[in-house]
Order: C-alpha cells, then sequence, then structure tokens
C-alpha cells in the first residue's frame, strides 16, 4: 500500500511541474516558457502551421535563422544548473511549413 502511494505521489509530483500552454504566458512571460513547451508540443499545436501562424501563436522568434535552413529559434530559460541556455528552434520546409522542432541547449 506504502508503495502504491509514493508512487502515485511521485506520478502527482512529476505531472505538476508541467504548465499548460498559454499563448498570453509565452509571450508575456518568456521565463515560464520552458514549463509549457512539452505541452505545446504534446498538443500539436505547432504541427503544419506556417511561419506566419508560428508567430501569430508565439510572438516573434528571439533568432531568424535563414541559411542553410530555414529556422526560428525561441528562449526557453535555463537549463539543468543554470549554466546552458534552453532554445526551441523550429525548422521550415520549402512551403512554409514547420517540419521539425528540436530543444537543445547551448
Amino acid at each position: 500500500m506504502k508503495k502504491i502511494l509514493l508512487s502515485l505521489l511521485v506520478l502527482l509530483f512529476l505531472c505538476s511541474c508541467q504548465k499548460q500552454f498559454s499563448a498570453e504566458v509565452w509571450k508575456d512571460e518568456p521565463e515560464q516558457r520552458n514549463s509549457m513547451v512539452d505541452h505545446l508540443i504534446n498538443r500539436g499545436e505547432l504541427k503544419d502551421k506556417t511561419e506566419s501562424e508560428i508567430i501569430s501563436l508565439l510572438g516573434e522568434p528571439e533568432q531568424k535563422i535563414e541559411e542553410p535552413n530555414h529556422e526560428f529559434v525561441y528562449y526557453l530559460g535555463r537549463a539543468g544548473l543554470g549554466v546552458d541556455d534552453s532554445l526551441l528552434k523550429l525548422k521550415f520546409g520549402k512551403d512554409g511549413k514547420l517540419e521539425s522542432h528540436l530543444i537543445t541547449h547551448d
């Protein structure tokens, strides 16, 4: 019984670390992005979106990369022990739609 209760408490704690995605919070409170990014991706909010639709949803990216691939980079906050930055990189295809995403630590 104790193991089940402990397992449920751990699961509850892990679920509470992730926040639901909110476009307003994403744009107005960049320090909250790291806790929302998993929910944003897992819900499929970005799937098949165009560049302008992404900007409408997430706001202007911190960086736009033109070469060699067209990418948007959004700052997510500090990663790990606070040494590196966590970034969301969105790569667009030739049709202007989102092709892939990647969370990196830089």
